[in-house]
């Protein structure tokens, strides 16, 4: 095998792929590089999800022009000089490889003035080849657009992904910019349209509410804490316990400035609030760490979103009680949403009160279920045994030929529940332990299609009153292009604004009963899918609201739910797997048992 150094454009394009990924990359760095030139109004422009053109235009200190081709090289940086000077960084930017990067792989035009300089320069560079070197004239600051990016490198374009997750993915980012940089008027447009803005008037609560609306603001709980021995200071707003959200993308984590993640933060953080988060909920948070600079190691990935602390068990601590102070300190919690209809629960409440009703609300998918005897069967408490094991048992048929262990049509006869999560049923000479979630998934899923196909108008449930939801900017792109498919399926949105919808009728599954927090999350299952067709996307949405009505792992049920839903699942297609390909249902056969049990034939 012959060695050989590579081409320097080869090279470059190669460098390129660990710096930017995607159009949101781009817009990170250049961004970021305004952010350090002082600007604080800063405007991004995009065409085609950033694919086509994407412009970023500040009102920062400007290039010299003689240092502008200069800016364009590897490793040309006005941040440091010295290693040691990363021990004292206080820039978002570094290493000098964001412009020579995104020119690799991009046509690039900049224009830039500083505010002394009487007229500004321009330059123009093409696959990481300089075309054009010019005087121009320009109002003080940079503007620097971009053009169909990977156009010499077909094997990374082929893998960005349609115009609007593209678009979405940006909006993500400057939101959380915004988030992070109170001080900066950030404006994100997609053509002509302006997708959100924000003031730039440093009050951070203003730009939570121009991304999440009124609702989110009113949750919001004030986060200040400082260590004094270490330096560190913690500061921000995190949502009451009422206010939770599905997955952890609500979290913006902020250090010295930087957007970050670290799953050590977000531990401390969700251990702060203790047993007041629901299971499986996650809070809506923005937190800004300010630390000593030597005290953190930035430079561990060319994407700068991951940081290394000096003493973590520190900073850890810092978080975890300043999250849990502010949470004993406000006690006045705003009034609770309509996920719970009880007025006068506290927050120590709220999770147990929350569980309680999403396991009643849930029997109502079952529509031979009351709610009042759902209610009633809870009263008689249980032994321990009963309480992991609803044991019904096996009897000799009676006189009258009675058979207490009913048979369903293929042969399966129930014999109880486990753990309140398990049906355990005899299929001939197998024992079957069925995924009763699972199981109610693929149920509801398969239905869903057979509705979807006969298009029936009792598909669907009018609302009482209509619903408004504010959309985050990240999803007000996507939605009118998903709007289609979401009204096929059953739900009926119209626009109140640009940022609004009503929700006036859902999907007959969901059942009117659904809430304003349950349709949030259903949503954000679907807006935030990466899927390519409209199949796709369909299949995501029976699949979300399959999930969302299926009854819950450790939720006891009536023998006459868990008959029903062995029934239901025994005549259901391709019943052996959920929609997500999961297992319903694990078997033994009787020789598998006696093996195990060391039995022989016939003992």
């Amino acid at each position: 095998m012959t060695i050989k150094i590579l081409d320097k454009s080869t090279a470059e394009q190669i460098a390129a792929g660990e710096v930017i990924e995607n159009p949101a990359s781009v817009v990170k760095e250049l961004v970021e590089n305004a952010m350090d030139a002082g600007a604080t109004k800063i405007e991004v422009t995009i065409e085609g999800g950033g694919k086509r053109l994407l412009t970023v235009t500040d009102n920062g200190c400007g290039i010299n022009p003689p240092e502008l081709p200069l800016a364009f090289q590897r490793f040309a940086t006005s941040k440091l000089t010295a290693l040691d000077d990363l021990d004292h960084l206080s820039s978002l930017g570094f290493r000098g490889e964001a412009l020579p990067s995104i020119a690799a792989v991009s046509r690039i035009k900049m224009t830039t003035r500083t505010k002394d300089s009487i007229a500004g320069a321009q330059i123009t560079i093409s696959g990481g080849e300089l075309e054009r070197e010019e005087e121009v004239g320009s109002p003080p600051g940079t503007r620097v657009e971009v053009s169909d990016l990977f156009y010499n490198t077909p094997g990374r374009l082929k893998f960005l992904r349609a115009d609007n997750v593209e678009t979405s993915r940006i909006s993500t980012l400057l939101s959380e910019l915004a988030l992070a940089h109170p001080e900066v008027a950030f404006t994100l447009k997609s053509g002509k349209k302006t997708m959100f803005s924000s003031s730039g008037d440093g009050v951070l609560l203003h730009v939570i509410g121009a991304l999440y609306g009124k609702d989110p603001v009113e949750a919001m709980l004030e986060v200040n804490r400082k260590d004094s021995a270490s330096g560190c200071t913690l500061s921000g707003f995190i949502s009451a316990p009422h206010l939770t959200r599905s997955t952890r993308r609500w979290i913006t984590l902020v250090v010295n400035g930087r957007l970050i993640r670290n799953a050590m933060l977000i531990n401390a953080l969700e251990r702060g609030y203790g047993d007041l988060l629901p299971s499986q909920r996650h809070p809506l948070v923005v937190l800004n760490l300010s630390i000593p600079p030597e005290m953190i190691d930035v430079n561990v990935h060319p994407a700068k979103i991951e940081i290394r602390f000096q003493k973590p068990e520190i900073v850890k601590g810092l978080v975890y009680k300043a999250v849990k102070l502010s949470l004993q300190e406000n006690r006045n919690i705003p009034q609770w949403p309509d996920s719970i209809d009880k007025p006068g629960y506290t927050p120590a409440q709220y999770s147990k009160a929350s569980k309680l009703d999403h396991r009643q609300d849930h029997f109502e998918s079952f529509p031979s279920q009351t709610r009042e005897n759902s209610q009633n069967r809870h009263h008689t408490p249980l032994t321990a045994p009963e309480a992991n094991f609803r044991e019904y048992s096996i009897k000799r048929r009676g006189e009258e030929g009675e058979d207490p262990l009913r048979a369903s049509p293929r042969g399966c006869y129930l014999i109880g529940q486990f753990l309140q999560s398990y049906l355990v049923v005899q299929e001939n000479e197998k024992l079957l332990l069925i995924d009763q979630h699972a199981a109610h998934e693929r149920v509801i899923y398969n239905q869903l299609q057979k509705q979807s196909r006969s298009k029936s108008e009792g598909n669907i449930t009018q609302l009482t009153l209509p619903l408004n939801l504010e959309l985050p900017p990240a999803w007000r792109d996507r939605l009118p292009v998903l709007l289609p498919l979401l009204q096929e399926t059953g739900f009926q949105l119209e626009p109140v604004s640009e940022d609004c919808y009503a929700i006036k009728a859902v999907p007959f599954m969901l059942r009117e009963n659904v809430n304003r927090t349950q349709l949030y999350d259903l949503l954000e299952q679907i807006l935030t899918a990466d899927q390519e067709s409209a199949d796709g996307y369909r299949d995501k949405i029976y699949k979300t609201i399959a999930c969302h009505r299926s009854i819950k792992a450790k939720q006891a049920l009536s023998r006459d739910e868990m008959e029903q839903l062995l029934e239901e699942w025994e005549n259901t297609p391709l019943a052996r797997y959920c929609p997500h390909g999961r297992p319903t249902v694990i078997s033994f056969d009787k020789a598998q048992l006696d093996k195990s049990f060391h039995r022989s034939e016939g003992n």
